[in-house]
């Protein structure tokens, strides 16, 4: 209650300030005014200049005069232009309220987003329901302060509890290269750093299932252009844990993870990429264990009863390394993308398992329009439809066809934990630049050592999400 009450006198002393505003943009306007009529009157005079040049003087010497005339003009309009006070507040609600000084040094912008599922089941061995599902509800503050510093807090809503997802500062100072101290992704994995609000697919593929994702800690990341070679992305960060875990008993558990990825090309409409990242994991000091588990590429149950593979606690487990590699490559509309995880895991005593899973995926849209890969991150943002949703004028926005494979497996040497292989299609439709509808089709099959043994169910998946 106590955080409401001072969002919502932050917000009653922003909107306070709006009437000094306009009486500022009052006086901008009277300036405006004062300045456009001295330079009609600085025209009308050099207008009249050149007449009597033309008439009295060789062409040479009028062209010269005319020049230092013109010249002039310019500098005293110059230095007649009234400049914006430092103070001075830039208002955008496009596509959210944004609140920015003249000079960009200190902003403030609300942004969010929400995914509304729906499931069917076509079942095999074991039953699953069909239902509805709020996937995400954010909600999200973000800004620039004193020019270097950037910051985000975002708020998750979706399920019984509400959950902090991204806390962090990061100062941009020593560019290219930034300092993040907060909670945010670990930097692992092509398909993870990528955008909820992005992915090809409704659901991240299993291999997900390995990336350490969002955690607490501080990284260094920076990129450049390396010629011949490409575009460089290199990050390297510490971690412990994230704000939704519970409190250790003893050393919480902690993270090292690096990326790094080069693209010999990223233009708009061609990208090659590829990447490297790594992590070593050690678990919570209180209980020494991991595990690895996977649902058939859906959330639409949080019950662990519906996971398709599960390796369970695996006990005296001293650290987990991962490797992850990846490449991507668009031409035109078309592009793919893959990744390979490998988990090692390292035991005080007991057998010590590798599990491996990698996917394939490709897309096309259908209407032209290329996926946005940003060279700076390395991962792919926000397309925007060439022509938003206009029936009338026959516009229907752009249109996206998706296949993929996926497969991760977790057996080996004693610890049989099943395997999952996942087939999806899926169709895209993008009426504009903040509204999604998503429709996947998922044909899964799992072997004798998954939760449910032999348990192949087909899945129909569909998303709308709009975002701000």
């Amino acid at each position: 209650m106590k955080k409401i009450f001072i969002t919502g006198t932050a917000f009653m002393a922003m909107f306070a300030s709006v009437p000094a505003m306009a009486q500022d943009n009052e006086e901008m306007l009277a300036q405006l005014k004062a300045m456009q009529a001295q330079m009609a009157s600085m025209q009308k005079e050099m207008n009249k200049l050149k007449s009597q040049l033309a008439q009295n003087k060789p062409q040479a010497v009028k062209s010269e005069k005319l020049a230092k005339l013109e010249k002039k003009v310019e500098k005293l309009a110059e230095a007649n232009t009234p400049k914006a006070p430092e103070n001075d507040v830039k208002v955008s609600l496009i596509p959210a309220p944004k609140f920015e000084t003249a000079d960009g040094a200190y902003s403030f912008k609300i942004g969010g987003f929400a995914q509304i599922d729906g499931g069917i089941f076509d079942d095999d061995v074991r039953d699953r329901p069909d239902g509805t599902n709020i996937r995400r509800a954010r909600l999200n503050v973000s800004g620039v302060l004193a020019k270097d510093f950037k910051y985000k807090i975002e708020n998750d809503f979706a399920g019984n509890a509400s959950a902090l997802t991204d806390v962090y500062l990061e100062y941009a100072g020593l560019n290219p290269t930034t300092i993040t101290v907060g909670q945010f992704k670990e930097p692992f994995g092509l398909e993870t750093l990528t955008s909820d609000l992005f992915t090809s697919f409704i659901e991240r593929s299993v291999v997900n299932s390995f990336s350490p994702d969002r955690k607490i800690g501080a990284m260094v990341s920076s990129s450049g252009e390396l010629k011949p070679l490409g575009f460089w992305t290199a990050a390297l960060g510490g971690f412990g844990s994230g704000t939704s875990s519970t409190s250790s008993t003893d050393d919480e558990a902690r993270d090292i993870t690096g990326r790094i990825t080069l693209a010999p090309i990223a233009s708009k409409t061609e990208v090659l990429h590829f990447g490297v990242a790594g992590s070593h994991r050690i678990p919570d000091a209180s209980s020494d264990s991991f595990s690895f588990s996977s649902r058939a590429e859906n959330q639409m149950s949080s019950s662990s009863a519906d996971l398709s593979v599960n390796t369970g606690t695996i006990s005296n487990v001293d650290s987990v390394n991962l490797l992850g590699l990846e490449a991507a490559g668009v031409y035109g509309p078309f592009s793919v993308q893959g990744e390979y995880v490998k988990a090692m895991v390292n035991r005080s005593s007991g057998v010590e398992p590798n599990f491996d899973g990698y996917y394939v995926e490709a897309s096309y849209f259908l209407t032209g329009e290329s996926r946005n890969y940003n060279a700076s991150t390395a991962r792919f943002e926000r397309t925007k439809p060439t022509w938003s949703l206009n029936p009338s004028k026959g516009d229907w926005g752009a249109w996206q066809v998706m296949a993929r494979y996926s497969n991760l497996d977790l057996n080996d040497k004693t610890i049989h934990g099943g395997e999952l292989r996942d087939t999806t299609f899926g169709i895209k439709w993008l009426p504009n630049n903040y509204t999604m509808v998503t429709a996947n089709y998922i044909i899964s099959n799992t072997d004798n050592f998954a939760v449910t043994p032999n348990d192949d169910p087909k899945i129909w998946l569909l998303r709308t999400q709009f975002d701000f």
